[in-house]
């Protein structure tokens, strides 16, 4: 056991063992100690640098040390202490096992950290696997939290994420790097005068790296865009316009449906039903029979397929058919054409929506109309990848996760250190001594 044990804390600890000059482990109920002691050698100081071995005194430190095989485990560490001859200084020897004044031993630190990389796992469930408290692993985390700026982005992808317990400054703004994934940053506020005061603070230089900012329609984002970085297209997330758009058509079936009865089938195909209004029609199956349930006097028949029902739904009311077809027909346009065609196509089809003559498509009108050379700029392709917000929507899930996981961040610079620590690749762990 002896013999075993020496080898594995050598292992553990990257010794040789015959540096370590004595170990005993002894076993209490489902706990192991050990008390070791490590081979003298020369030790130098470190006010000086003198070389010594002049003992002075000796000493014991606890260290927690994780677990071992599934059972928890303790260090006890006999320590010398030296004098140093030139300068009088006492100082403990250098040791493998822990950092000056901390009860955790260094592999404890790299396994909670490793851990903690994971934005699933709990400060609470690093807390149970080290056996130590909930505290001791945040401050843990707060020390040896290593993040790594990135450099400016070529294309910047700014979004926010809902702040549940940072009451003060609801939305957190969000900047992704959509060519690498990676988080730039994660700022505690998305309102404008504190992201002026931010994106004042980075240089004019590496502000005019950035060639594409891909924002949502928040016009705060545009403003800042053009203030601030002067090389830069603005464009619009396609996937907010297509929202938009949704918005728009749900808007009116809502009001069609409002104006039957609730207990007519006009009423009940369109609130049961609207999944295949609101779907797009190319990722429909139109020739799948469904089954309704109960015959339908409106279909005459209980069985039908989803491209009679889509063409029986439609012809309720003009108007959904027409907000249909529009809603339609900007999905074929945001999937097929590219940037040197979307101009001209995009203008028809702003010109158009005020003709038939309903509030709802007006209102769209000019949204879109307001929104235009930022809707044509999101055409461009950087590095063979369409401009998309895609990055940061994904990171935004998982920034939710780190979030909900820890039932929300009252300390925003946690919160900020724990994302980029946990969803940037080029996190580290800090060797603080």
């Amino acid at each position: 056991m002896k013999y075993n044990m020496k080898n594995t804390i050598a292992r553990i600890f990257n010794l040789e063992p015959d540096e370590i000059e004595s170990i005993q482990v002894e076993e209490y109920g489902d706990e192991s100690i050990a008390f070791i002691r490590i081979t003298d050698s020369i030790q130098h100081c470190p006010r000086c640098a003198v070389s010594t071995r002049k003992l002075h005194d000796n000493r014991t430190r606890e260290l927690n040390h994780a677990v071992i095989n599934g059972t928890p485990f303790t260090l006890v560490y006999n320590y010398r202490r030296f004098k140093c001859p030139a300068c009088g200084k006492v100082f403990p020897e250098a040791n493998p096992f822990a950092a000056p004044h901390s009860r955790l031993s260094r592999f404890s630190i790299i396994r909670g950290m490793t851990m903690l990389k994971n934005p699933r796992i709990t400060f609470s469930q690093v807390a149970m696997e080290l056996g130590v408290s909930v505290n001791t692993v945040i401050r843990m985390f707060d020390k040896y939290a290593g993040i790594t700026q990135i450099d400016m982005p070529e294309c910047l992808c700014i979004d926010e994420v809902y702040m549940v317990k940072y009451k003060q400054k609801v939305y957190a703004c969000v900047m992704v790097d959509m060519l690498t994934n990676q988080i730039y940053d994660l700022r505690p506020s998305r309102k404008k005068f504190e992201l002026s005061s931010y994106f004042s603070s980075i240089s004019y230089e590496d502000r005019s790296k950035v060639k594409y900012i891909c924002i949502d329609m928040w016009k705060t984002y545009r403003d800042l865009s053009y203030t601030y970085f002067p090389n830069a297209k603005v464009c619009v997330d396609s996937f907010h316009v297509i929202q938009l758009i949704n918005r728009m058509f749900t808007g009116i079936r809502v009001k069609v449906m409002k104006q039957f009865d609730e207990k007519s089938e006009q009423y009940r195909l369109l609130k049961k039903y609207h999944w295949i209004l609101d779907k797009d029609m190319s990722k429909l199956n139109l020739d799948r029979i469904i089954n309704l349930h109960y015959y339908h006097k409106e279909l005459g028949t209980q069985y039908i397929s989803i491209r009679n029902l889509l063409s029986c739904m439609l012809q309720i009311d003009p108007e959904l058919e027409i907000a249909y077809e529009i809603k339609d027909r900007y999905t074929y346009i945001n999937k097929h054409y590219e940037a040197d065609k979307i101009e001209a196509i995009l203008d028809d089809f702003i010109d158009e929506l005020p003709m038939y003559g309903m509030q709802e498509l007006e209102s769209l009108s000019r949204t879109l109309l307001e929104w235009r050379n930022e809707i044509i700029n999101s055409y461009d392709r950087y590095q063979g990848r369409r401009i998309s917000n895609g990055p940061v929507e994904s990171l935004n899930a998982r920034l939710k996760t780190v979030k909900n996981n820890a039932c929300g961040y009252k300390n925003f610079d946690r919160f900020r250190t724990r994302a980029l620590y946990s969803l940037n690749r080029n996190s580290s762990i800090k060797n603080k001594r």
